[in-house]
Order: structure tokens, then sequence, then C-alpha cells
């Protein structure tokens, strides 16, 4: 049991391993094949929420994983397109995927978000790089095929993106190629808990984040004040006796 605990650092990990080795101990109490209770010896592995950070990128490596992505290949228009997309409007990754032209409000600069995990609409704000970078997509780069979906994979047959990893692949390939190493998981999410952090050092208020991430409660945006430890020092109370 430590052996199959040291093979993961993650908290939730290890609690289901320690849940699944409790609930086949009960089985072969059940089944009569042992008659001690062992899974009262087995650890829990307590969860806390908000104990740790969601992985993220400095706001530089993202700009330079954009400014170098070669937009002389239709691939290359795509990408940078669907990396600012992601990196200024914190998208999700099914999001994105579903996101159709008639979506995009072009003289407002803003995105429709249609069927989000909160299952209600949302819109965000379209940033002027981001908004010229998806118009010389569709403009010039994206397929002419019956489909409203706005980004497609080139791959035969063209078609919209139907799976998570396509996306997730795109976003990891252009953030290795300049440069950056990565040792988790790296697709939209990865971009989006970017984006949120960097909101938050900027002194933007927690509801307002919370608003463009399309979280129904403030709560599930909260831990992303914990990287903002320069702004809660700015808030902290004097110590009562004095100064130390």
């Amino acid at each position: 049991m430590q052996h199959l605990l040291s093979l993961s650092a993650n908290d939730y990990t290890r609690s289901s391993t320690t849940s699944y080795a409790r609930t086949f101990l009960r089985f072969l109490r059940w089944a009569g094949l042992n008659d001690r209770d062992l899974a009262r010896f087995v650890p829990r592995t307590p969860c806390w929420r908000l104990a740790h950070l969601p992985p993220r990128l400095p706001w530089e490596d993202i700009q330079r994983t954009i400014d170098a992505i070669d937009v002389t290949m239709p691939s290359g228009v795509r990408d940078r397109a669907l990396l600012l997309v992601l990196a200024t409007t914190g998208l999700r990754n099914k999001e994105i995927r579903m996101l159709e032209l008639q979506d995009i409000r072009w003289r407002t600069a803003e995105v429709l978000v249609r069927r989000t995990k909160g299952k209600r609409d949302r819109v965000v704000p379209l940033l002027h790089e981001a908004g010229a970078a998806l118009a010389d997509y569709v403009l010039h780069a994206r397929p002419k095929i019956d489909s409203q979906r706005v980004f497609l994979s080139y791959v035969p047959p063209v078609r919209p993106f139907k799976y998570p990893a396509s996306i997730s692949r795109i976003v990891r390939s252009r953030l290795e190629r300049s440069g950056i190493e990565l040792s988790g998981a790296a697709g939209a999410h990865l971009l989006r808990h970017s984006l949120a952090t960097q909101l938050v050092r900027q002194r933007r208020p927690i509801n307002e984040v919370a608003d463009l991430l399309g979280h129904r409660s403030i709560d599930t945006t909260a831990i992303y004040v914990k990287v903002a430890l320069p702004q809660l020092s700015d808030v902290a109370l004097p110590f009562p006796g004095g100064a130390l």
C-alpha cells in the first residue's frame, strides 16, 4: 500500500487508491474469504479544498508561445487564433470546440459562449489582438466546409474538433515548440488558469474574474486569490501592540 501511495503526489489519486483498497477488503469479508475487518486499517488520505494552486504559466511564456507561431501555414493561422482566444477569454476545452461562427459578435467585440459547464450562456470580451487573429483565420485559413463550428481540423476529412485531446494536443505542441517544459497536463485549462492568475495579480475584482470564467459560485474562483500575496499584505491589519 505504501508503495502504491508513493507513486503519486496527487492527494485525490492517493485517496482513490486507499478507497479502492478498503472496498476490496470489505468484499473479501462479505464473501467470507477473510474473517477480519482489515478495511479499518487502511489509512484515509485527506483532500483539502483549495490546498493546491492550479497549474499555470507565467504570462510572458504564453505571449512568447503565441508570438513564435509560424503563420505562413494555415494551421499556424488557426493555432495562433485558437491560443489567443483561449488565453484572453478563459474558454474551456468544450466551449472552444463548440464555438460557432454566429457566436462571434464582431461589431461589439464579444463572444457568446453557449452550453457552458454551468448550463447557462455567457458573453466574454474579444480583445483586439484575438479578434484580428480570429478574423484572419476565418477569412483566409479556415476550410470552406458545411459547418458552423469556428475551429476545424485540417486532418482529412476536414471536420470540427470532436475530442478534448485534439485541443490539448495543439496547446501542448505549441508550448513545447517555444521551449516551455511541461511537467503535467497542458491544454485549454492551463491557459484558463494562467489568465485567471494574471487577472488577480492585476488586482481585478474577484467577481469580475468569476464572471469571465463562468463560475456560478465565487468560491470556485477563490483559489486564485492565493497567488496574490502582495495584495493580501496590503489589506493586513496592523498588529494591535504596534510594530514588531
